[in-house]
């Protein structure tokens, strides 16, 4: 028996004995493979059978398919003489594609559902040269008795990841697999060698908008001794100066403020107060690759002192709220400058009695910015909300008096407008004109894409001011203070908080309902925990996972299902399985697709 048959053959006797003593015998077996088959079977891997997730939801026009393409072709080119096929996958072991040098290896892979869309981690198949990867964090060569599944033993597979070059993170796993017969350690090093190129195509393209984004930044770097500061959706540079200026909650602000000012404005010139109490001001611009906005750059300088006058704010910027006890409202405690200058325009409008429109997410907060300023300018005054359901319903006289002035000083705001049918535009629209004599103090809330809608031109033409508010993903550095307001209204006299890991598990979340979503998860975790320290694991269970995109009613359901039997469990996956009536291997699948900590 030749030396290559030798070893496969005791790599088989070694597979064999440790499913079925669980003891590993690691003469002969590699230490990755080793322990891809602890892990493996620790998941609850089947050893004899291969039957992975399928996606129908896949990046197929990604910048790594893009710039792989290329690349895998050359590389299909070389090989044509070899049954073999070359695979790319995304940072979740998604397979993206498949190139099949001939029609045969592509059935035989179609068998164990090596194909596009079908999920080939570790704990889906196993040990492969896909999965395996992604948990070692380096090339693999895995050959016959190597793989941990049963089908998989026909084949060999070399297998590296790719890395983004700009961030260093892993992004995808280039695959080259044949029949084990043909495997050569060539693979490992064509794999490689061809992970190289694609990580260099991705430095080159840089997906046109980051680099974009860098060579601006670059530009303005080096001309500038000055902190600058580079935002993009998915990427942040900050310059020495800038780290030196700035604390790390500072710098989340900062950062914070600009993504939500740069889909709005293409340049900016603002004053902004920062958690610390430093005040800087912030010059910058937009850059655009077409239509498409890559970030911001802007100079960031400290102001030596806080400007104090009452005159109007530089444009896109803010001025402190001026009215007596400001400070002592959620508005004048926000730390972060978009509220603020949202703040500054309502506090105006209010002041002058001009109409305002207020645009933003619902749940964001925008009545009760308009209400608070309003009792802030008004102290016997107060704020009355027209649902746009109510508007729908009624006629146009009973609008109109809905409408009407009262003695008291009284803010009229008309809610989600952008919600409106065309009839019930027309039916307020008219309310409005019959009533445009008598004094009154209107506002309204609605979406950003108001603006765009034809139907709403004539609403819109009521209005002479509008700001728009953040939403809570773009207020990180207000998390604390609102949750402790929250929680001070929710459980007013208790001793309520929350932990420092229940706060950081509040900020990874992303809060798709606001401070709405954020009161309801508050008040679930009351309800678990009503005095004391609030933990992580008396969140609810949405607050428990990040998942990639939103999820689906049923997706939701399930997640929340799976949180429950966990939390009952302790934490124990085997008895957590067993209560849902699923396998070991399906449950860890489904805590790793919802981002589950538990």
């Amino acid at each position: 028996m030749g030396d290559v048959a030798n070893q496969r053959f005791l790599l088989a006797v070694a597979r064999a004995d440790f499913l079925e003593s669980g003891d590993l015998e690691l003469c002969g077996v590699p230490d990755h493979v080793a322990a891809s088959w602890r892990r493996s079977s620790s998941q609850g891997v089947q050893p004899h059978e291969v039957a992975p997730t399928y996606y129908t939801e896949l990046d197929l026009g990604s910048r790594l398919v893009r710039c792989a393409q290329s690349v895998i072709e050359r590389l299909a080119e070389q090989i044509a003489d070899i049954p073999i096929s070359v695979a790319l996958t995304d940072e979740r072991a998604r397979i993206l594609s498949r190139r099949d040098s001939n029609s045969w290896i592509g059935r035989m892979l179609d068998r164990v559902y090596f194909a596009q869309g079908f999920d080939y981690a570790e704990d889906e198949v196993g040990t492969n040269g896909v999965g395996t990867v992604l948990e070692f964090g380096e090339s693999v060569h895995i050959v016959g008795a190597e793989h941990f599944a049963d089908p998989l033993q026909t084949f060999a597979c070399a297998g590296a990841p790719v890395h983004d070059p700009f961030t260093g993170r892993i992004v995808g796993v280039l695959d080259i697999s044949c029949l084990s017969d043909h495997s050569t350690p060539m693979m490992h090093s064509l794999v490689r060698s061809a992970v190289r190129q694609i990580e260099n195509n991705l430095l080159l393209d840089r997906n046109q908008t980051q680099q974009a984004l860098f060579d601006a930044y670059s530009r303005v770097d080096a001309r500038s001794r000055q902190a600058v500061l580079a935002v993009g959706q998915r990427v942040v540079m900050a310059n020495s100066p800038l780290q030196a200026l700035l604390d790390p909650g500072d710098q989340e602000a900062l950062q914070d403020h600009v993504r939500f000012v740069m889909l709005r404005r293409a340049t900016v010139d603002d004053r902004l107060d920062l958690p610390s109490g430093t005040r800087v001001r912030l010059r910058g611009s937009t850059v655009r690759v077409g239509t498409e906005v890559a970030g911001m750059v802007g100079v960031v300088s400290a102001l030596q002192e806080v400007d104090s006058s009452t005159g109007p704010a530089i444009q896109g910027g803010w001025e402190p709220l001026r009215a007596p006890g400001a400070a002592q409202t959620s508005v004048g405690k926000s730390h972060s400058p978009a509220w603020r200058a949202a703040a500054a325009t309502v506090e105006a409008a209010v002041h002058a009695a001009h109409p305002v429109l207020v645009l933003g997410e619902p749940g964001s907060g925008r009545f009760t910015l308009l209400a608070e300023l309003h009792r802030l300018v008004h102290d016997t005054g107060r704020a009355v909300a027209l649902e746009a359901a109510e508007v729908e319903a009624a006629p146009a006289e009973a609008t109109a008096r809905l409408l009407e002035a009262t003695p008291e000083p009284t803010l009229h705001v008309l809610r989600d407008v952008d919600r409106l049918s065309p009839s019930a535009l027309d039916t307020l629209a008219d309310a409005l004109d019959r009533g445009h004599d008598r004094p009154r103090t209107l506002a309204a809330t609605a979406s950003e894409a108001v603006v765009q809608q034809a139907t709403h031109q004539r609403m819109l033409a009521v209005f002479s001011a509008s700001a728009t508010v953040p939403s809570l993903r773009h207020r990180g550095a207000d998390l604390p203070a609102l949750v402790t307001s929250l929680l001070a209204d929710l459980a007013p006299h208790r001793d309520v908080r929350l932990s420092h890991q229940a706060l950081r598990l509040l900020g990874s979340y992303h809060w798709p309902g606001n401070i709405r979503q954020l009161e309801q998860a508050l008040s679930a975790a009351l309800a678990r925990r009503p005095v004391g320290a609030i933990e992580a694991h008396d969140l609810p269970a949405f607050c428990q996972s990040a998942p990639r995109g939103s999820l689906r009613p049923v997706d939701e359901i399930e997640r929340d299902a799976i949180v429950t039997a966990l939390r009952e469990a302790d934490g124990n996956r085997m008895a957590a399985a067993a209560t849902l009536g699923i396998a070991r291997s399906t449950l860890y699948r489904k805590i790793r697709q919802y981002g589950i900590t538990v």
